[in-house]
């Protein structure tokens, strides 16, 4: 009885670890997305710059394109919510209704910095299997920013 008891207590212990393992690797994604294409509005929009930007991330270093948002975090931790808090969009697709400000950078062809292309944009984003953000899937420009 007491062995069986032990057996038990285990494959629950393992259970749990796993779990967690499984939710920290998920929110993980969510990080990743955020520290990659996030431009938060505590700053304006045109103090952000390409050549700065691509050069601060490390996952960024050497990409010829990227694209960055321009939008609260609140924002976008809301797009993947279904009608009622409770409830989350999990391994879909979700157009925003309401253009956001996008930063689009290229590379120059001599690779001696990035090319800036500022524009408002209907953005099309992934929501994973955790219910978040994960990815930007498509975009579609409304209007160019002139500097």
């Amino acid at each position: 009885m007491a062995s069986s008891l032990k057996i038990w207590v285990i494959v629950l212990t393992l259970i749990c670890i796993l779990c967690r393992l499984f939710m920290h690797r998920e929110d993980v994604s969510w990080r990743e997305f955020m520290k990659q294409h996030h431009l938060s509005p505590s700053r304006k929009f045109d103090e952000y710059k390409c050549n700065v930007l691509m050069r601060e991330q490390e996952a960024l270093k050497g990409k010829s394109s990227h694209v960055f948002i321009y939008v609260s975090e609140y924002k976008i931790g809301s797009i993947c919510i279904n009608g009622n808090w409770r409830e989350r969009y999990r391994n879909t697709y979700v157009w925003l209704q309401n253009a956001l400000k996008v930063l689009r950078c290229h590379q120059e062809n001599d690779n001696s910095g990035y090319i800036e292309s500022r524009s408002f944009n209907y953005v099309e984003f992934h929501c994973g299997t955790d219910g978040h953000v994960d990815s930007i899937e498509d975009l579609k420009m409304v209007e160019l920013i002139s500097d």
